[in-house]
Order: C-alpha cells, then sequence, then structure tokens
C-alpha cells in the first residue's frame, strides 16, 4: 500500500468474499411476493383442520357405541374425558419440543397419532380399547397440535397482525368441524361409526405431506424475517451479530431502516419482541470489543430486563450465524420451569380459571353432548350434527373478528364480555331442545358458535404480556387447565344424564360457572410492561 508523509490515508476495507459472507443476512424479498410467514400460517391452518376432525367425531358416536357394545354414557364419556385432559396436559410439552425439534417434525408425527389412534378404534371390542386409542392415542397426537401450537407458529413468525393471525388459525378447529361433523354423522347413519373413524385417518393422514412440503421452523430457516419486522409488512432486512460488525476484515456491514446503530434481531424466542444488538456497543472504538467479540455471548431482551420472571437466555452466534435460544435443558424441564415461574403469578390462575371454565362450556359439554341432548327430545342426529357445523361456520367469523379486537382492546374487557354472554345463552338452552329446529334454536347457534373460542385471542394476548419469551409455553398450561375442564365436565355431564335422564342440570350449571369466568377476567391486573408504561 502507497503511504505519503503525514498520516496514513484511510484504505476503506475490502468487501468480503461472497463464501465468508455471513449466512444470517436473508435475501431481499422481491416487491409484490407474498411473506412466507403467510405460507406457514396456511400449511398450520389446514394441520390444525386434521387434528380437528377426530375431534368431531365423539358426539356423533356415543349412541352408536352404546348401542352396539352397551357401554353407558359415563364410560364412553369416560374415553372423552382422557382425550381432553391429555389434548391439554400434552400441550406445554409439545410447544417445549418445538423449540428444541422444530414445529415440522412434532406436527407430522402428531398427526401420524392421530391417524393410528383413530384406526385402530375399528378392532376395538372392550372399553379399555377405546380409553387407550380414543383417549390416548389420539389425546397425545391432538395435545400436540393445540393452541400452543397456535402460539409458536405466531410467536415465531408474525411481528405484526398477531391478534388477526391467532383467531384465523384457532378457527382451524372450527373449520375441521365444519367440514368432518356432517360427513361423519353421515356416514355413521349410512355405513356404521367404523367407516367414519376410517375417514378422520385419511384425512389426517394426507395433511402430513404437506407440513413437511411446506412447515418450516423459523423464519431464518429461509432467509427472512418476521412478518412486519421491518416495519413495512415483513420486508427482508439485514440481520447482524456482534463479532461480525466488530471484525474488520468483514468490511462495512450495510443497514437498512431509520436507526442503523440499533438494529433489532426479529429472531428470538416465540412470542419474545425483538433482541435489540447496538452496533455502537460492539464497533472498534469501544474498548471491550474484543472480549465481547471473543465467544458467543448471552443477551437479554431489554423489554424482559425489567421483569426477572421474564428473563430467557439468548444466544448470538460467535461464527456469524443467526440468534437462536439457548438451550435450558430438556423439553420437559423447560416446560415444569415455565409452569413454576407462571404459578407464582395470581395472573396464571385467574387465565387459568377461566380458560378451565371455557373447556367446560364448549368442548366438554356442547361440543360432547350437544347430538345426544338433541336426540334425546327427538331431533334426527344429521340434524343435531348440522347446527354443531353451522356452530364451526360461525365460529369462524368470531374467532377471527376477536382477534382484530384484541389488536385494538383491552383483552381482559373482551373476556368478561364473553363469558357473560355465553352464561345467559346456556340458561335457555334446556327451554330452546325440541324434535326440530326452530328459529330460537338458530340464534342461540349462531350466538354459540360467534362465542366458541373467542376467548383464544384476548387468552393468548394476556399470557404473551405476562410472561413474556414463555408465552408460549405458559398459554400451554393455561390450555392444559381448558381442556382439564373440558374432559371434567364431559365426564360428568355423561353421570348426570346416566343418573337423573336429562341433561338440564349441566346447562344451568355451565351457564353459572361462564358467570364466574367473567368476574375473573376482569381482576386480571394489568401486564407488567403496561402498567410501568401508564405509571412511568
Amino acid at each position: 500500500m502507497t503511504q505519503t508523509s503525514g498520516t496514513p490515508a484511510p484504505v476503506p476495507p475490502a468487501a468480503p468474499p461472497a463464501s465468508e459472507q455471513p449466512s444470517s443476512v436473508p435475501a431481499p424479498r422481491r416487491p409484490g411476493r407474498v411473506h412466507r410467514a403467510w405460507w406457514v400460517a396456511a400449511v398450520a391452518f389446514v394441520a390444525l383442520v386434521g387434528a380437528a376432525a377426530f375431534r368431531a367425531a365423539p358426539s356423533v358416536l356415543i349412541d352408536p357405541l352404546h348401542t352396539e357394545f352397551g357401554w353407558s354414557r359415563g364410560t364412553i364419556s369416560a374415553a372423552v374425558s382422557v382425550n381432553l385432559v391429555l389434548y391439554g396436559l400434552t400441550a406445554p410439552f409439545a410447544a417445549a419440543l418445538m423449540e428444541r425439534f422444530g414445529m415440522r417434525k412434532v406436527v407430522a408425527s402428531a398427526l401420524l397419532l392421530v391417524a393410528a389412534g383413530s384406526g385402530l378404534t375399528v378392532f376395538m371390542n372392550a372399553s379399555w380399547q377405546l380409553i387407550l386409542c380414543w383417549g390416548v392415542l389420539v389425546g397425545l397426537g391432538t395435545g400436540s397440535m393445540a393452541l400452543a401450537f397456535v402460539a409458536t407458529v405466531v410467536g415465531r413468525w408474525f411481528d405484526a397482525r398477531q391478534g388477526l393471525v391467532t383467531g384465523v388459525l384457532t378457527a382451524g378447529g372450527a373449520a375441521g368441524q365444519l367440514v368432518f361433523l356432517p360427513l361423519v354423522a353421515w356416514l355413521t347413519e349410512r355405513h356404521g361409526w367404523r367407516p367414519a373413524t376410517l375417514s378422520v385417518t385419511f384425512a389426517a393422514l394426507a395433511v402430513v405431506p404437506l407440513v413437511l412440503w411446506l412447515l418450516r421452523d423459523r423464519p431464518e430457516d429461509v432467509g427472512t424475517t418476521r412478518y412486519g419486522a421491518s416495519g413495512h409488512d415483513g420486508d427482508a432486512r439485514d440481520v447482524h451479530t456482534p463479532q461480525h460488525e466488530s471484525n474488520p476484515r468483514h468490511g462495512p456491514t450495510p443497514q437498512h431502516g431509520p436507526n442503523p446503530q440499533h438494529e433489532p434481531d426479529s429472531r428470538s424466542a416465540p412470542g419474545a419482541p425483538p433482541v435489540h444488538v447496538s452496533q455502537r456497543a460492539h464497533s472498534p472504538d469501544n474498548a471491550s470489543n474484543a472480549k465481547r467479540a471473543h465467544d458467543a455471548r448471552q443477551v437479554h431482551d431489554p423489554q424482559e430486563a425489567h421483569d426477572p420472571r421474564h428473563a430467557r437466555p439468548v444466544a448470538v452466534s460467535g461464527a456469524g450465524g443467526p440468534v437462536v435460544p439457548v438451550p435450558g435443558g430438556g423439553a420437559a424441564a423447560r416446560a415444569l420451569g415455565a409452569l413454576r415461574d407462571a404459578s407464582r403469578t395470581k395472573a396464571f390462575w385467574l387465565l387459568a380459571g377461566t380458560f378451565a371454565i371455557c373447556g367446560a362450556s364448549t368442548n366438554g359439554l356442547i361440543g360432547t353432548h350437544f347430538v345426544p341432548a338433541a336426540h334425546d327430545h327427538g331431533m334426527p342426529v344429521t340434524t343435531a350434527a348440522g347446527l354443531l357445523a353451522v356452530i364451526g361456520v360461525f365460529d369462524l367469523v368470531g374467532t377471527i373478528a376477536s382477534g382484530w379486537f384484541t389488536d385494538r382492546f383491552d383483552p381482559r374487557g373482551l373476556l368478561a364480555v364473553y363469558y357473560g354472554l355465553r352464561g345467559v345463552s346456556l340458561l335457555f338452552l334446556p327451554l330452546l331442545l325440541v324434535g326440530s329446529v326452530q328459529p330460537p334454536m338458530l340464534f342461540f347457534i349462531v350466538f354459540y358458535g360467534l362465542d366458541w373460542v373467542a376467548t383464544v385471542p384476548p387468552t393468548v394476548a394476556l399470557c404473551r404480556k405476562h410472561f413474556g419469551a414463555d408465552g408460549a409455553i405458559v398459554f400451554g398450561w393455561v390450555l392444559a387447565a381448558h381442556q382439564v375442564g373440558a374432559g371434567l365436565v364431559a365426564f360428568l355431564t355423561g353421570l348426570v344424564r346416566d343418573v337423573t335422564g336429562s341433561y338440564d342440570t349441566a346447562w344451568y350449571t355451565s351457564g353459572a360457572l361462564c358467570a364466574v369466568a367473567a368476574l375473573m377476567a376482569l381482576v386480571i391486573r394489568r401486564s407488567p410492561e403496561r402498567t410501568a408504561a401508564l405509571h412511568g
């Protein structure tokens, strides 16, 4: 290099060869191209539809199984109860397994488990086999694709429109009910319950290739960022690691956005805000730069630093790699650790209690016992199943609308309204059950459909706000409470029918519980970060 007298003239560092470019820099996305996050959401929606297929079957199979095998409704309801409880208890561990092994492997395995459980029921001849296949296998499979899967997809792939996407994916279960419930009822009435369950098996198997082909675990796997992370609907953006920024041989790193000195990294844990990696802190002028670039660092989300419960280390690769979560032990340890921390808060118990009542009044009560209850009053099984399918139609509308509302209004107030109105409607249901479909029953079906799982987007939002990076796993435990409530009520309602010959007691009790849930939602405190914003 030629030098002149005095201070040497600075020479700009040469750009690194293509082989030395960090692999974590996403390629720019072509204008007008659909962001990959929407494709991931679409595949997740289809997977959730497949998982919901078998969950639509119990309500139309109770009477056929009772007729063929002579099992009591309480015994059949016990299998449904095991299914619902395992569906909930599996969810938090499934969320942690998705952290460790990836969504694609977990979801594909879960669909195969659902197919095996539903297919094996055609060979059963004892009630314990029903509990094993229908309760255990299908419960574990569907639980691995529960609403914690929704929270994981939204947290990893979306920075904007989180409430809306949560609502759309949650509606996937309703779509499965909509598509398969009338089909299962028709097949059961015309050909028996065995062809009906086999149709569910084939539906679950059909989704597996689609999951393996299109579902991806994280945005950096395909060289992009979370949708909306750059501030203009997910356009690709350069993401840097501290060591890359501090190594002179890499030369100047291109910067985008209004503040290149404080670039957010969008590839943090599900549900967590972006991890900010300051370029200034790692510049050559900083005396501690060499130490910081020596090894992989552990950095914490600055928003989580205000609340020790949320702190979870994130490893920054020392070789120009992506920012990834630091393993905190096994999947079970991670799930149990999140439960331990969350159980020390009042908000967790209030959310778990309200969601348990949600499960009791939907999956446990209406989802399991509406068809046999309507059949007790002379309504054909196919007609009653069709009414549940209509609930599925309006559930799509109600859940998506609830996601839109959650992005704009206080989730606590939304929950109070949803539970309160649901309780009132249940108190009127015993008066509406007759042998044919009357306008008041149609009004109940439409309203209950709109309110069916409208509680999910506000509950997910509150878990995300209160528990930060562990929000998806904590929601898995809240969902476990949902399914414990559903399983308990499914079993008790069957016993009530066996003992009293009527479902009326179950309707009235569930209506009262919904009123309690509305009051519980109102006493959930504001999230710590929101309180600080209002009083800081």
